[in-house]
């Protein structure tokens, strides 16, 4: 690694730029295809989660797929604590600031992900912290990392997955990690309050998962509710959307459709934040045992029939059916990941890409949800 961090970003941007730069013969013909991001250009943005690790991660399909179909990008790893912040006074911005430049280059709006977790957070923080010294460690962090990005980026997942799985609907059942331990249940109110201090006009996003349904929804609305009343400046529920088409069934979207409605209520938007539909095993939140990428999760590998992928798609129209009705609301739908390869549930085949880079039907049943829903608003 060159000591000179300045020259190491220009030459990155500067390779990654010649990596993105297709000729016109060289252009996939998928920018003649359906598009996600065209169709929904009026209703709301359409995202993806990736990273830019190296200058030529991306072959040139995968550039054209994230141009084509993508109008929001979240960064699923290189903003996190652990990542961008590895010692008190030692960042890593080279990965961050590609991701941002190629949306700026590219108009696609970039949304931050994420500032205060109970996980891929390093021990730093909180080794001898007393409360106040975790406090000023989460303001210190969070005001050198909105403040880079301020003005560029468009929202942030200021707290992430703070409410336990399992636990009643009477409380607010916060995780007991390390934030909540040192600090208490107001780390949520002060780390909304520092970003909203970095960057007085971005949007403040909570996100979770689960949150859509059962004991854990109405825990959410519990801490909602709280953080409101504590002036803490959120602004977007993050529902991360890691779901399953086996579980996708009229119970489940009257649930979503409930829970969006509620947080209405409440003066908020919704995100759906971290949106797969696995083919294979179960959905859910949390991290399988294989960890991020590489290959089957919860039960995946299964082979893909024509009769799973027509489900897939059957099950992703069904959602953006749900989504366009709640356009007064719902400002972003994100897919976590860019095609099942790229995804940390490879193996269960939960994008509308698969691993070569060739769309499923769930693109195209996805993109005739809004022409169809055009059609009939003409009529």
């Amino acid at each position: 690694m060159t000591n000179n961090p300045d020259l190491s970003r220009r030459a990155f941007l500067a390779a990654a730029a010649g990596a993105a730069a297709l000729s016109t013969f060289e252009r996939p013909a998928l920018a003649a295809g359906p598009s996600m991001k065209d169709a929904y250009k009026d209703v709301f943005l359409i995202g993806t989660a990736l990273d830019f690790r190296s200058a030529s991660e991306f072959n040139e399909t995968e550039l054209e797929i994230i141009k084509t179909q993508f109008n929001a990008m979240t960064p699923e790893n290189s903003m996190k604590p652990q990542s961008v912040h590895p010692q008190e006074n030692s960042w890593n911005w080279t990965q961050p600031d590609t991701l941002v430049h190629f949306c700026e280059e590219n108009k696609i709006t970039p949304i931050g992900h994420c500032l205060a977790w109970h996980s891929q957070t390093n021990p730093w923080f909180f080794q001898g912290a007393t409360r106040e010294l975790a406090l000023e460690r989460l303001k210190n962090h969070i005001l050198t990392l909105v403040g880079h990005f301020r003005g560029k980026i468009a929202g942030w997942d200021v707290v992430n997955e703070a409410i336990n799985d399992n636990g009643p609907a009477t409380t607010e059942n916060l995780r007991n990690s390390q934030w909540f331990q040192i600090v208490g249940p107001d780390f949520l109110t002060q780390a909304f309050k520092f970003a909203r201090e970095a960057d007085p006009r971005v949007a403040l996003h909570y996100n979770d998962y689960n949150i859509e349904s059962g004991n854990k929804h109405q825990s959410s609305l519990l801490l909602l509710k709280r953080l409101l009343s504590e002036n803490a400046p959120v602004t977007v529920v993050g529902i991360q959307g890691h779901w399953s088409v086996s579980g996708m069934n009229a119970q489940k979207l009257e649930q979503i459709d409930q829970a969006i409605e509620n947080y209405k209520g409440l003066g908020l938007k919704v995100a759906i934040t971290e949106l797969d539909l696995t083919m294979t095993g179960a959905g859910g939140g949390q991290l399988g045992a294989g960890g991020f990428g590489g290959g089957p999760r919860r039960g995946g590998g299964g082979t893909v029939t024509p009769e799973a992928l027509q489900s897939q798609a059957d099950a992703y129209a069904k959602l953006f059916a749900l989504f366009l009705k709640h356009r007064d609301v719902i400002n972003r739908v994100t897919f976590w990941g860019l095609n099942d390869r790229r995804s940390w549930r490879a193996g269960q085949n939960p994008l509308v890409f698969d691993g070569q880079n060739q769309p499923k039907p769930a693109l195209e049943a996805i993109v005739n949800v809004a022409k169809n829903a055009n059609q009939k608003a003409q009529r």
